[in-house]
């Protein structure tokens, strides 16, 4: 009798919780889906922002990505998580601190090996001071952030 007591108040509680961060999304885009501010998530590999074009778009993480050219849509099709944006393209800086800031599409960093976004030449210069505590701060701090700001996934 008891167990059925538990699951019954499992059950009635269960539509009142908050969805879990890992049911949760969180990414920067314009009120089209579009991530990047339109621009070619492969050429911020080659220290380029570079504009994409609409006709070359893919979906991954809850963002539309624009490429300049078939080719980097192919690559980052090959390889979406390496080359989306970390933490949904918001300021690195700013989730080091426990907190969101919308980020520049033309002020970056690729730290090892993942495009990093920043609100300001600022917030990226005080990243780079300490770039991996900066780094392992903010990676610690997202799950958080997603759970308290994300959407439900769709």
């Amino acid at each position: 009798m008891r167990f059925a007591f538990v699951c019954l108040l499992a059950f009635a509680c269960s539509g009142t919780q908050k969805p879990a961060a890992k049911d949760r999304i969180l990414v920067l885009v314009d009120d089209n889906g579009v991530g990047l501010g339109g621009n070619d998530p492969i050429a911020y590999t080659t220290n380029a922002v570079t504009p994409g074009v609409p006709d070359n778009i893919s979906a991954f993480g809850g963002a539309k990505y624009q490429f300049a050219n078939a080719e980097n849509k192919v690559k980052f099709d090959g390889a979406m998580a390496k080359y989306a944006p970390a933490f949904g393209g918001y300021c690195a800086f700013a989730a080091s601190q426990n907190r969101l800031s919308e980020s520049d599409p033309n002020v970056y960093m690729i730290y090892e090996g993942q495009l990093l976004m920043f609100t300001n030449e600022d917030f990226r210069t005080q990243f780079q001071k300490d770039p991996a505590g900066n780094k392992k701060k903010a990676e610690a701090n997202w799950p958080g952030l997603v759970e308290k700001h994300g959407k439900p996934r769709t």
